[in-house]
């Protein structure tokens, strides 16, 4: 039988790793910074297999366009999503359907402010497509077929 291909992380290291560097691509261009900060109000991922916490949010004015941290307290999100790990790869490489998703209970949320919840979707797009970019040159065993 031949070994199944997975998609997950080698750690929750390696999560952080990508998500950084793929927040800092996205906040260093002058059009997908102003994008995604127009849809991230203060908001939370929860990676919970991996137990990792992203919060993110509008920077001040100034240089930057979104501030994120990997601590487990963080600003109070007006919207959270909880999900594993290997579901949020096939999410952030546009494999998933957010929507369906939550329907079916693949990605737990809670929300504060539906408005917060509307805009983010259509907001994170080059969030993806700079994930999905990252993992093709540096992490090939997440990447999907």
């Amino acid at each position: 039988m031949p070994a199944r291909k997975t998609s997950g992380f080698r750690s929750a290291e390696e999560l952080r790793e990508i998500l950084d560097a793929a927040l800092r691509a996205v906040d260093a261009d002058p059009d997908d910074g102003p994008r995604l900060r127009s849809g991230a109000a203060p908001m939370q991922f929860e990676f919970t297999d991996l137990k990792v916490v992203l919060n993110l949010s509008p920077a001040d004015p100034g240089k930057h366009f979104l501030r994120w941290d990997f601590r487990r307290a963080g600003a109070h999100p007006k919207l959270r999503l909880s999900m594993d790990s290997e579901f949020a790869n096939r999410l952030l490489q546009g494999r998933e359907n957010p929507a369906i998703a939550i329907a079916r209970g693949r990605m737990r949320t809670k929300i504060e402010d539906v408005s917060a919840a509307l805009s983010f979707f259509p907001a994170v797009k080059p969030l993806f497509s700079r994930y999905r970019e990252i993992v093709a040159e540096k992490y090939p065993h997440l990447a999907l077929d």
